[in-house]
């Protein structure tokens, strides 16, 4: 049985060999290198995912977000929602703090 603590450890895996490079092995990344990416990748989703637990959106529009983000991590479209989320939330905030 796995615990919530023991889910955070959980290794990471990339593939040690890929087709490529039998093919063309100069153009393959390292394994090392793609299992930093990888990481890089996973922290820069879970960092997407807690701004938009944070932002004060719908719950569909929250689900449709989450899905998009698993879909495509580095999507434009998710991107821009966030910015303009926090940027009205901003706004928002310097208002009240200005009267």
């Amino acid at each position: 049985m796995v615990s919530a603590q023991d889910k955070e450890t959980k290794t990471i895996l990339v593939q040690k060999h890929t087709i490529m490079d039998q093919f063309a092995p100069e153009l393959v990344t390292p394994v090392s290198e793609r299992l930093e990416l990888k990481q890089q990748r996973i922290a820069h989703q879970r960092n997407t995912r807690k701004i938009l637990d944070t932002l004060d959106i719908s719950e569909r529009k929250r689900r449709r977000l989450l899905k998009e983000l698993q879909r495509s991590p580095f999507s434009e479209r998710l991107d821009k929602i966030i910015m303009a989320e926090t940027h009205f939330e901003d706004s928002a905030i310097k208002n009240d703090g200005n009267r």
